[in-house]
């Protein structure tokens, strides 16, 4: 079988392109790049390093400090590079992202501070979130935890699965560390779901985030997916699942029957997580659905005030380029952004 030079330049680019050079071995076996393509892109991941070897070595030393002590579970690509991926090294990640209990927030504070990261930003504001990004400035660069206190941020996600039963379901991942545990493959499955619908800008998904998704599929056993199945309907979370698993199926050939994923779309219809979907698509859309999925009067209010009119010292810290109209020209930019 040959491969004409610009298939193989397109296999290469898209490779790139979606972050999957670490896994072009699975590819190639499942027959979606030429080998010759793969024998180069695993040439690339040598020098280039998808993931380096410092990375690895904060990852250990984070799961190793004190933080195991508390409840605490690894997510999304830290919690899939260490359990449904070849290796640590296959799946791509710039950051650690970690659910903590949220009677344990302050204490794992104070257990980041003890390992030299410090709050990425020093006023809070923006659009509200149940996260906040820890930075470690470390010779070997820059190492990045988000801490997250609930799952999701949007409104009609973040009380979706609580903490507690996460917890109770946790698996642990000794590939990490001894103490290390992350999500269910269930819970992971709905984790990444939730993230794809809870990020506007679809064109900008690499296709790694579908790769997630097929491989922990294709780790759980049937008994998982009647579970996970029966927990998307329960949640509302049905649509966006059915949605979800329909793509992931036709990027990779995930095996999902067809029936399984009309059962879904039944159970998630007049559902209102199922409305992200669409609104997801196109930006002003998507913050009036998020505005309207905040409960109360009040919190709706609240929501659109700290979207668009975040504390003046958080906007001149978001724009240290400032305006010439000032304060007004600043919100001014943070609107236009957000319409």
């Amino acid at each position: 079988m040959t491969i004409s030079p610009s298939e193989f330049s397109h296999q290469l680019r898209w490779l790139k392109a979606h972050r999957l050079l670490g896994v072009s071995d699975l590819l190639c076996l499942r027959g979606y790049i030429h080998p010759n393509v793969n024998a180069i892109a695993q040439k690339l991941v040598a020098n280039e390093r998808v993931v380096s070897g410092q990375i690895l070595e904060e990852e250990d030393r984070v799961f190793s400090s004190g933080l195991a002590n508390f409840q605490i579970l690894a997510l999304k690509g830290v919690r899939l590079a260490y359990s449904v991926y070849p290796d640590a090294t296959s799946r791509p990640r710039s950051d650690i992202d970690l659910l903590v209990a949220p009677d344990s927030l302050a204490p794992a504070r104070s257990e980041l501070a003890k390992l030299g990261y410090r709050p990425l930003r020093r006023t809070l504001g923006g659009t509200p979130g149940e996260q906040e990004a820890w930075l470690l400035d470390s010779p070997s660069g820059p190492h990045l935890i988000d801490l997250h206190w609930k799952l999701r941020n949007h409104p009609c996600l973040r009380d979706r699965l609580s903490f507690d039963e996460q917890w109770s379901s946790a698996i642990p991942l000794p590939r990490l560390g001894q103490k290390a545990r992350g999500q269910s493959a269930g819970h992971a499955l709905l984790n990444a779901c939730m993230h794809w619908f809870d990020t506007i800008n679809p064109q900008r998904y690499p296709l790694l985030w579908l790769l997630d998704k097929d491989l922990l599929w294709r780790d759980m056993t049937e008994s998982e997916h009647l579970d996970v199945l029966q927990l998307a309907g329960d949640r509302g979370l049905g649509g966006l699942l059915a949605e979800s698993l329909r793509l992931t199926r036709k990027a990779f050939g995930t095996p999902i029957d067809q029936d399984v994923i009309e059962a879904l779309d039944r159970s998630g219809r007049g559902r209102t997580p199922t409305r992200l979907i669409n609104a997801r698509k196109h930006r002003f859309r998507a913050f009036c659905f998020t505005i309207s999925s905040e409960p109360g009067l009040r919190g709706k209010l609240w929501r659109l005030r700290q979207s668009i009119f975040p504390p003046p010292e958080y906007m001149r810290m978001r724009f240290p380029d400032g305006s010439r109209l000032g304060l007004a020209g600043l919100y001014w930019r943070r609107i236009r952004r957000r319409l």
